[in-house]
């Protein structure tokens, strides 16, 4: 009795797992579902944004100069 249980069990999950990958590629094939499209547009702006802040030093750091090496 306990391994028709089991069986079950067993059937189920499987069941359950090919519905959800059935689900999952229908999905990604048709494109609905909850997905946040970006364009072009909005990633340069989101670019922009970030690049725009100045940089911030502290009184502590120095300068960056350029490397010349003495022999």
């Amino acid at each position: 009795m306990s391994f028709i249980f089991s069986f079950l069990i067993f059937v189920l999950f499987l069941g359950l797992f090919i519905i959800l990958a059935v689900f999952g590629f229908l999905r990604s094939l048709f494109s609905f579902g909850k997905q946040k499209k970006t364009t072009r547009d909005s990633q340069s702006q989101d670019f922009q944004q970030t690049t725009s802040k100045p940089k911030v030093f502290d009184k502590k750091e120095g300068e960056y100069v350029d490397y010349e090496e003495v022999e």
